[in-house]
């Protein structure tokens, strides 16, 4: 990592250490705790599991693209402090069956049992999404194309990117991405403008990129399928 993304990385997590503090302030004293993790962040929980909690030792572990996670050695496993925390509320229910969970906040440093949500799969990951710092968009899907003065939407549907058409205004590149969002995460997308009702027109245009998506690929999985075949009937 150059000096430039420690600096970055710095900014990011005080960022979130601030958001922290902001939701603390909000709180009575005797709601939660304070979790010290690696770092020098600190992640919050419910008082009712702060004892069994502070049995670990945390971690504030940075993936790709700056996301933040807080995870320890549990009995010889890796495991997130929001799964711990849903198998403390809900006993019966085992660690390992709890597989993705997002937050309210999207801040991954608050840990408490109410903004805690069990999604499944590529819900919790769209639910946890914030908007990309380094877009030349204020909304989140669409980026601006300069040498064509258009504004360039796609999304991501867990498995490739989905190419969404270049369009002239960025509010209907925005509104486009919304569309596909909702076909592809239905309750768990975040939207661009949730106050507005999709348009539908935008709807259409990611009914068309998202069916002519799925073709593309259906043709080069069938053709690929055909190749393996043929190469394996050559060899006998």
């Amino acid at each position: 990592m150059n000096d430039a993304a420690k600096e970055e990385l710095a900014r990011h997590l005080g960022r979130i250490s601030a958001e922290v503090a902001q939701i603390c302030s909000k709180l009575a004293d005797n709601e939660y705790e304070l979790i010290p993790t690696s770092r020098g962040m600190e992640a919050i929980v419910d008082r009712q599991f702060a004892h069994e909690v502070s049995r670990y030792r945390w971690f504030a572990v940075v993936s790709r693209g700056n996301h933040v996670q807080v995870a320890a050695d549990v009995d010889g496993r890796r495991v997130g402090l929001p799964r711990l925390v849903l198998h403390l509320a809900n006993p019966e229910k085992a660690i390992k069956d709890i597989k993705n969970v997002s937050y309210k906040n999207k801040n991954a440093m608050d840990c408490r049992l109410s903004n805690l949500e069990n999604r499944v799969g590529r819900q919790a990951v769209m639910r946890n999404r914030r908007k990309k710092r380094d877009s030349s968009s204020r909304f989140k899907g669409v980026k601006h194309l300069k040498s064509a003065g258009k504004w360039s939407a796609s999304i991501s549907d867990g498995e490739r990117v989905i190419y969404l058409g270049s369009h002239e205004h960025e509010e209907f590149a925005a509104a486009v991405y919304d569309a596909a969002a909702s076909m592809l995460f239905e309750g768990a997308a975040h939207y661009n403008l949730p106050n507005e009702r999709i348009e539908l027109d935008a709807m259409h245009e990611a009914t068309m990129r998202i069916k002519r998506h799925r073709t593309r690929w259906t043709a080069r999985s069938e053709a690929k399928q055909n190749l393996e075949a043929w190469a394996l009937g050559r060899k006998k």
